[in-house]
């Protein structure tokens, strides 16, 4: 057994501030227009520069395990915000440095109490958000599109003409430009709304991605056990030299026949748990199969693991399988098919019967229509390549999260207005018996809510005189106003299409208190002793 280190109470506080801090200002100086880069050395000594928040993040190793733990916790943290909304991982980590700058400095006598308030406070602030979001027009989308790709509007023209192309429920992809030129090709394609079922099956180690190029397609309904199970199915692949992407539920025992696979090159393999529940999940399993020209395996409906052959195999043209969703580019091999089948699910969405069920079956049709949009990112260098893709991915994440909820006034102006809100909020009658530490736990998420936006105008490098006149001046305004950090002027945030996804803020939000809620109740930590 590894020998242990313990860390208690005051110690373990200060290290875990400290490496909260530290992640905070390398992370942190990314945000906003004026934001800076960061150059990073990969494991091979070559630099790689990027403005991209969760990039710098995840390339943090700390040599005090106490200040690493601590910050690889609220990382984590701000990694679901950006699995759950495609961005937000910056302004994450800085409300989350705020939090817990702000309780360290507070006399919490009830950490339960105190965590009641924060959680309530947070609740509040998400209800305000979502009552004060706004759909996303064809300018909007051009805004929040250029934003996302550091104020790129070259970039952002790509990415809204993507979504333009496929709707909003459509699959928009990035790849490298094989020249300088950036572009947008559509392909006929599909997506599943799931990723890979372990990080251990994955080819590109930076991305997080398994990647394949017209790999076989193996849909199966039953739980596969063990690779016994489908040994046809893997030999043919091993045999023919080909990717195979399973859709299956599977057993730990078949997730590390699979690995060890990979790993001594037999053939690469990537599992994929399948999207939904009952019924549903076998009818987008079946949608699938038509896509893929392949044939969903299922015991339900007779079908033996003893006759299994390579006749349940479809194709793909290329597969990219990520975290949260896999895009499959592939052609229909029986297109009428595919067109009946689109015109049944329509037909369904006119008959008042079917009601409980339109938005699994606008999922379907968004699925079997969208297609999958990639935009070709190009540039003159390596470096330049990898900075530009990191803008392009963050912008595509941040597009498809307003198209899917709506955005609100952008540059950390809503969460302040928010704020003052909450402030008019708390004299309310209701709030005179609740207990100090009920209290300190809103008072605190009040007053972090500025982080945002004090990091973005410390970047802009605004002098604490003018960053007191700004704050005073937006608080005294409607919830329309805030600081364009370009221009160096307030401003209606609407009108200028400063505009931030309000999937991306609730998440920022959420993620950063459940975080620190964590962390707060925190006495011991525990690590192993470095040699």
């Amino acid at each position: 057994m590894i020998e242990k280190n313990l860390t208690f109470t005051d110690d373990a506080w200060a290290k875990i501030k400290k490496g909260v801090q530290e992640l905070n200002r390398a992370v942190g100086s990314t945000l906003g227009p004026n934001g800076k880069t960061v150059i990073l050395e990969d494991a091979q000594g070559r630099p790689h520069v990027t403005k991209d928040g969760i990039t710098v993040a995840e390339s943090l190793l700390f040599a005090d395990p106490v200040e690493n733990l601590a910050m690889s916790t609220v990382r984590q943290a701000s990694k679901k915000t950006a699995l759950r909304a495609g961005d937000g991982t910056t302004s994450s980590i800085v409300l989350s440095n705020a939090i817990i700058a702000l309780t360290l400095r507070s006399a919490i006598r009830n950490v339960h109490l105190y965590k009641k308030g924060m959680y309530d406070a947070k609740d509040y602030v998400i209800k305000v958000l979502k009552k004060s979001s706004k759909k996303l027009n064809k300018k909007d989308l051009l805004a929040v599109a250029s934003i996302s790709a550091n104020n790129d509007e070259s970039i952002g023209k790509l990415i809204a003409e993507s979504y333009e192309k496929v709707g909003k429920d459509g699959v928009v992809a990035v790849e490298q430009s094989y020249n300088e030129d950036s572009y947008v090709t559509i392909k006929e394609g599909t997506k599943i709304d799931r990723g890979w079922a372990t990080h251990h099956l994955v080819t590109d180690l930076n991305k997080r991605e398994f990647v394949a190029q017209s790999p076989f397609i193996f849909i199966c309904s039953t739980e596969i056990q063990s690779a016994q199970q489908i040994l046809p199915i893997l030999q043919h692949c091993a045999e023919s030299g080909k990717q195979i992407i399973i859709v299956a539920d599977t057993s730990e025992e078949f997730l590390a026949t699979m690995i060890l696979n990979n790993n001594k090159g037999r053939f690469k393999a990537c599992v994929i748990k399948p999207a939904g529940i009952g019924y549903k999940r076998d009818e987008l399993l079946e949608d699938l199969a038509l896509m893929t020209g392949s044939k969903v395996f299922s015991e339900a409906q007779g079908n033996d693991f003893g006759q299994i052959d390579k006749s349940y195999l479809g194709m793909a043209d290329k597969v990219v399988v990520s975290e949260g969703e896999t895009v499959l580019f592939t052609t229909p091999k029986d297109p009428k098919k595919v067109k009946k089948l689109q015109k049944h699910i329509e037909d369904k969405l006119t008959d008042e019967k079917e009601a409980d069920n339109e938005w699994h079956l606008r999922d379907r049709l968004s699925k079997l229509t969208g297609g999958v949009a990639t935009v070709h990112v190009g540039a003159s260098t390596e470096v330049e390549m990898k900075e530009k893709m990191d803008r392009v991915d963050d912008a595509i994440s941040a597009t498809r999260a307003a198209l899917k909820m709506g955005v609100v006034p952008g540059g950390g102006a809503t969460l302040l207005h928010i704020a003052r809100d909450m402030r008019l909020h708390l004299q309310d009658s209701k709030f005179e018996e609740k207990e100090n530490s009920y209290l300190q736990g809103w008072e605190v998420l009040i007053k972090s809510l500025a982080a945002p936006l004090t990091t973005i105008l410390y970047n802009a490098g605004i002098t604490d005189k003018r960053f007191s006149e700004v704050t005073k001046t937006m608080m005294s305004e409607n919830a329309n106003i805030g600081y364009n950090a370009l221009t160096g002027e307030l401003v209606d945030m609407h009108k200028e299409k400063i505009l931030d996804p309000t999937a991306v803020t609730i998440n920022v939000v959420e993620n950063a208190v459940s975080v620190c809620c964590e962390l707060i109740t925190t006495e011991c930590v525990v690590t192993n002793v470095r040699a």
